[in-house]
């Protein structure tokens, strides 16, 4: 038995939704979270205050919203480059980081809001928020320990704690994100970075004697 296709009315919930949320990041992007006001939300997006308080209780839930539905994305990425079995334990972790590079290039300007406010924001102004980032964040990195464990059982990586391998391969992944968000480099290439980050993690940084 297929699901139903979504009606009318709710493929124009979604769509007035996703509108406001991408309206809200803008703002974000332009003002920071303290300085966007939900007047300023309402102007962007073009739809009345009272439209939006239908979808959004407020700016933190703005935010919120805003944070999760781009963790889901993330999230399915991983899992489906995590779930290629026909693939080795070293090409799924590839996979994986060409998943995350995938995704960081198509949010850019979300990654770079998110960066700058998470530690102010999440912590202090919506711990809520933060529990469910923590909770999004182990579930990845878990994904992450499946497949290194994997390829520990089979001789692929060398025999250190599949954990510790989740956390290096997850640090690789954040070192790439700070010179691209800040736009410190004129020109950065996020794909060939993480390319040179898994060949140095996967081959060491000596030459062969």
């Amino acid at each position: 038995m297929t699901d139903l296709a979504p009606s009318r009315k709710e493929r124009e919930y979604k769509r007035r939704r996703e509108e406001i949320l991408g309206a809200a990041l803008s703002v974000f992007a332009e003002r920071g979270y303290y300085g966007t006001t939900m007047a300023q939300i309402s102007q962007q997006s073009e739809y009345p205050l009272g439209t939006i308080y239908k979808y959004f209780t407020g700016k933190e839930q703005i935010f919120h919203d805003m944070v999760m539905d781009r963790g889901i994305r993330l999230g399915r990425l991983i899992a489906e480059a995590a779930s290629r079995k026909e693939l080795s334990p070293k090409e799924r972790a590839y996979a994986c980081l060409m998943a995350n590079a995938q995704f960081l290039r198509n949010n850019q300007a979300f990654v770079r809001v998110y960066i700058s406010l998470r530690s102010s924001v999440d912590m202090i102004l919506a711990p809520d928020l933060n529990a469910d980032i923590n909770r999004m964040h182990d579930r990845m990195v878990a994904v992450y320990t499946e497949i290194f464990q994997e390829g520990v059982d089979k001789g692929e990586f060398r025999p250190y704690p599949a954990e510790d391998l989740s956390s290096l391969f997850y640090g690789v992944i954040f070192s790439a994100i700070w010179p691209w968000v800040s736009g410190s480099r004129e020109t950065y290439d996020i794909e060939s970075w993480l390319n040179r980050s898994f060949e140095l993690l996967t081959k060491g940084f000596c030459v062969s004697e």
